[in-house]
């Protein structure tokens, strides 16, 4: 039921309104209120789909063990809590350990392979934690808003579960973002000690906030269809 469809997205609206709040001129947040505005759910999870095979097939040609990330499907299982992050965890590695290493004469670039590879499974790892937390979060909001007194089951009630549960979002936001900043730190640290190229640092960090960007905007879209 639609309803139901809005319930399940309380916590995405947690997420834009405290967007708004702690900074509506940012340039990311601005472009995230450009994008719902101009464009459909359906074309924006197209963009999120086509980003991420554009990221990695850029990628994995310099850097074979980079993996592919978790599947659409895969992820929405995550945040429904039908498949758990140790699952997830457990289907990248497979992946990783199924990847094509890169067998290169010059010893530097094959380790500089295997750091990259690593840090990308630590990367999307990471992403499946945060997407589990914010699944137990929805259930939790969804729990409050289903608890509440018929009465009280509109707009208003909705407005005080957002006060409710909105550092929480912004908290799980923040330590996402600083963790992959540090991985991305730390990465290039090794890759400079080995005389390699650290453009990658630079294309990674500009995928993820991409991605990041337009998952806002998308979820933020299914609010208003």
């Amino acid at each position: 039921m639609k309803i139901f469809k809005k319930i399940a997205l309380l916590i995405l609206i947690i997420l834009f309104v405290a967007i708004v709040v702690l900074g509506i001129w940012q340039h990311e947040n601005i472009m995230v209120l450009l994008k719902t505005t101009n464009s459909s759910s359906e074309s924006i999870a197209v963009e999120i789909d086509n980003g991420k095979k554009a990221f990695e097939e850029a990628v994995q040609k310099q850097y074979p063990s980079v993996i592919s990330d978790l599947t659409a499907e895969e992820e929405k299982k995550l945040i429904k809590g039908e498949l758990s992050v140790e699952e997830a965890v457990s289907i990248l590695t497979k992946k990783y350990e199924e990847a094509p290493k890169n067998t290169v004469a010059k010893v530097s670039q094959t380790e500089i392979d295997k750091l990259v590879g690593e840090r990308a499974i630590e990367l999307y790892s990471l992403k499946a934690y945060y997407l589990g937390q914010l699944g137990q979060l929805e259930a939790r909001v969804k729990n409050d808003y289903l608890s509440l007194p018929k009465e009280k089951r509109n707009l208003i009630g909705k407005k005080d579960l957002v006060a409710k549960y909105m550092s929480t979002a912004v908290g799980l936001l923040n330590q996402c973002d600083a963790k992959v900043e540090n991985i991305l730190s730390e990465l290039k640290a090794d890759i400079e000690k080995l005389n390699g190229d650290t453009s990658i640092i630079k294309t990674i960090r500009e995928a993820y906030k991409n991605e990041k960007n337009l998952k806002k905007a998308y979820y933020i879209k299914l609010l208003e269809e």
